[in-house]
Order: C-alpha cells, then sequence, then structure tokens
C-alpha cells in the first residue's frame, strides 16, 4: 500500500513540475478516448489549471520567499476574481450563475497561470545563474 501511495505521488509530483507536458498527454489520451472532443480539451484544461496552481504556488515560494505561501495568495486571487465577475455578472443580467462564473475564472486562471509558470521558469533559472 505504502508503494502505490509513493507512486501516486511521484505521478503528481511530476505532472506538477511539468504541466504543459501533463497537458499534451492528456490532451491526446483524452481525444482518443472521448467521441466528445470539445469535452476531452475541456477536461484536459481543468486538470492542467489545478497543477498549475501548485506548480505556481511553489515557483513562486522558491523565487520571492514571502512570508505566506504562495497557494494562498492564489487562492485569494481566484477568490476576488470570482467575486468581481458574479458582481458584474449581477449588474448585468440581475442574477449569478455560480457554475458559469466559475468556469469563465478557471479558463481565465488557466492563461494566467500559463503566463506566471513561464515568466516564474525564466526568473527562476535567471535566479540560479546569477547565484553566488
Amino acid at each position: 500500500m505504502q508503494f502505490l501511495i509513493q507512486v501516486i505521488q511521484s505521478i503528481f509530483a511530476l505532472a506538477t513540475i511539468i504541466p504543459f507536458v501533463t497537458f499534451i498527454i492528456l490532451r491526446v489520451v483524452l481525444s482518443r478516448l472521448m467521441e466528445d472532443k470539445k469535452r476531452a480539451k475541456d477536461i484536459t484544461i481543468d486538470v492542467t489549471t489545478a497543477l498549475l496552481i501548485f506548480s505556481v504556488s511553489a515557483m513562486f515560494n522558491v523565487i520571492f520567499e514571502p512570508g505566506i505561501s504562495g497557494i494562498w495568495i492564489l487562492l485569494l486571487a481566484f477568490l476576488i476574481a470570482f467575486g468581481l465577475a458574479g458582481g458584474a455578472q449581477t449588474r448585468q443580467q440581475g442574477q449569478v450563475d455560480l457554475a458559469k462564473t466559475f468556469r469563465i475564472i478557471w479558463r481565465v486562471g488557466f492563461l494566467v497561470l500559463s503566463l506566471l509558470y513561464v515568466i516564474f521558469f525564466f526568473v527562476g533559472i535567471g535566479q540560479s545563474m546569477f547565484k553566488v
């Protein structure tokens, strides 16, 4: 049982370290297994967003060494974005569609976190090259 837990932890760690490779592998596998290609793409983006949250927060912690963990900062940013999107939706439509709002924030999060991953990747390389 302990071995199985270690294997799962290793797979999760590897998937988190290289989320774009995980994205490609998951996209290919789900596209072949599922008939609905749009749904396969959506699932791939959703899983990759979750991996990016862990990856970007870990990179943030290493690069900036903050007093608060990067995961909490990202979760706070998601909550603020959700509140702003919900407020905008309330002003436009008079009510909030929670599922739609969550889906929008999650997809925008994918784009923002992807950009942050690339930026932090190069910042981290730069820091390690110039560290004395």
